[in-house]
């Protein structure tokens, strides 16, 4: 009997001894196996574009503040609304690492904690008239913060008009419109009347690439009208002008600074670009015998003035021929003449408020004199005296006397006193003399 209590309790030290033993030991096992999980993060794990898969927390948190020093350095994030922008100053982002190691989860890819500090005066300087209330607000700021929290070294560029409540702001309006009056519209220009023309984002235009793939030939005289209407409904714009022609005398139907010419033989072409993210039409239509252009797309944000300045008039010169054929007092006028012609054309850049943000020169347009051409008769000595017929030098002769006026005319092209003074021996009027010689 005592036998079999000596064996019970035998028993029992053995199994606590080995219960003892075993939990420490495969206790300790276990613990291990769980601080080397948190030790070492797993395959796969990664907070934003830096992988810390085989990192220890200390070593992806310094591997996690290397990468957002560069980030900080070399990123740019750009707000854009309408054709305004502005970048968003990097410091208005507060990162906490330390928070991002701890919650970060084991094979699988982290963003960084990043908190975005208010962004009110950033609006404000986009567009006065903006709130929080216009926006979806916190999709907005969720886009915004998931540009940082990647972590990811680039530019980044985000667009409001994407957040916007009311859509009405980017619907179609008519920007701006020329008109072409009937006297000088030609059956010509019918050509135009119903097209549609897409102006695409940020792309350019020209327009005797248009004309060359949808019209076909074009009288130089008509496709200058054209240009002219382009030009002007796209001057109190923001687009850019890139290539532009002016005739050397300005035609009837265009006013000082705001004449385009385009031809498909000389290659004169009207070239601009889009710098919006948005499209444009240009529209041709017929009303009441008048052709109208007009330019259709996304309200602007800001105003575009139009401001000819500097205007400069040239007075033309005298050019005196003489004929034998007429009496020594008879005087024809065979160029009748036209003043020259200066301007200097400014686009005023205006916010919603009327306040100018920027003056740029857009064009400086110059039109020569026509100078006047006289024709008249041989002075006659009559003994000591000498017959020397009156002229009319009221038109245009810079307050000279009439000696004065035989200067060489400044060369122009396109000038039809130019033909006058090539063809001066050779002309049907059997003319002789040039500009500067002396009388006989």
């Amino acid at each position: 009997m005592r036998n079999q209590q000596i064996l019970k309790l035998f028993l029992v030290l053995i199994i606590s001894i080995t219960y003892i033993m075993s939990f420490s030991h495969f206790g300790a096992l276990a613990y291990g196996s769980i601080m080397s999980e948190h030790d070492e993060f797993a395959e796969g794990t990664s907070i934003g574009s830096i992988s810390v898969a085989g990192q220890t927390p200390n070593t992806a948190l310094q591997l996690i503040d290397e990468q957002l020093t560069k980030w900080l350095n070399e990123t740019e994030i750009t707000l854009k609304y309408m054709e305004n922008s502005t970048r968003l100053d990097l410091s208005y982002f507060t990162f906490d690492l330390e928070d991002t190691i701890s919650q970060a989860k084991n094979g699988q890819p982290n963003f960084a904690k990043v908190e975005l500090e208010p962004i009110d005066e950033i609006l404000y300087s986009l567009s006065p008239s903006l709130t929080e209330n216009d926006f979806h607000w916190d999709e907005l700021i969720a886009e915004i913060i998931r540009s940082a929290a990647s972590v990811e070294i680039g530019s980044y560029e985000i667009r409001l008009e994407s957040y916007l409540k009311d859509a009405s702001k980017s619907e179609p309006h008519t920007i701006a419109e020329y008109k072409l009056q009937a006297e000088y519209v030609e059956a010509e220009l019918e050509l135009f009347v119903g097209k549609s023309i897409e102006i695409e984002p940020t792309s350019q235009f020209s327009l005797l690439e248009f004309v060359d793939d949808e019209i076909g030939a074009v009288s130089p005289l008509t496709l200058s009208k054209i240009a002219t209407g382009i030009y002007n409904v796209f001057l109190p714009t923001n687009f850019d002008f890139i290539e532009r022609h002016i005739s050397n005398e300005l035609p009837e139907y265009a006013e000082l600074g705001f004449e385009a010419k385009a031809d498909q033989d000389l290659k004169l072409d009207l070239v601009f670009s889009n710098p919006n993210e948005f499209s444009y039409l240009l529209e041709f239509e017929k009303k009441n015998d008048d052709i109208f252009i007009s330019l259709k797309g996304p309200e602007l944000l800001n105003k575009y003035v139009i401001l000819p300045e500097d205007k400069e008039t040239f007075k033309p010169k005298i050019i005196r021929q003489f004929n034998p054929n007429l009496g020594p007092t008879e005087i024809k006028v065979k160029v009748e003449g036209k003043e020259g012609q200066l301007i200097k054309v400014f686009r005023e850049h205006r916010d919603e408020k009327g306040a100018v943000l920027k003056k740029e020169l857009v064009a400086e347009d110059f039109y020569p004199p026509i100078h006047r051409v006289e024709v008249q008769g041989l002075i006659i000595k009559e003994g000591d005296s000498t017959i020397i017929p009156e002229t009319d030098t009221t038109a245009g002769n810079n307050g000279e006397d009439s000696s004065n006026s035989t200067d060489d005319e400044e060369s122009s092209t396109e000038n039809p006193t130019e033909n006058s003074d090539q063809s001066n021996s050779t002309n049907e009027d059997d003319l002789w003399g040039n500009e500067n010689e002396l009388p006989k």
